[in-house]
């Protein structure tokens, strides 16, 4: 029974582990195409859903072109929390900016992620804002 157990513990911590490290590469592919205008990552970051209510990736690269752009030296790694939702297919995200000073608090983000998987690979198919 303690061997089940200890397997159990296993396999869940290497799921969730390797779920960290997905969650966290599609986060530095957003922050390439936000703040970098790497819009050749489009693809690979946003649904399919995503883009064609945004009116298509050509009409979503051009306005992401249109943001100010962002050195990537200067950035410092999101901090994000994640949980899975009611669906297994379906994780709710919440980013938060690194603090500029190492125990400065970081500042509250007023948007969570909605990460579903597509072709096998997490991508983002929309946010839930904050009503402020």
């Amino acid at each position: 029974m303690r061997i089940q157990l200890i397997v159990l513990f296993f396999i869940s911590f290497s799921a969730a582990a390797s779920s960290d490290k997905e969650m966290a590469d599609l986060f530095k592919k957003y922050d390439a195409v936000m703040l970098s205008h790497k819009v050749e990552l489009i693809d690979e970051v946003f649904t399919e859903k995503f883009l064609k209510s945004a009116g298509g990736k050509k009409e979503f690269s051009e306005g992401v072109k249109e943001l100010p752009k962002v050195q990537a030296k200067s950035l410092s790694a999101p901090l994000i929390t994640w949980k899975k939702g009611i669906r297994d297919e379906l994780w709710l995200v919440k980013r938060k900016d690194a603090p500029e000073k190492k125990k400065a608090p970081a500042p509250e983000s007023g948007n969570q992620f909605i990460i579903v998987k597509e072709n096998g690979k997490l991508k983002i198919d929309g946010t839930i804002s904050d009503a402020e």
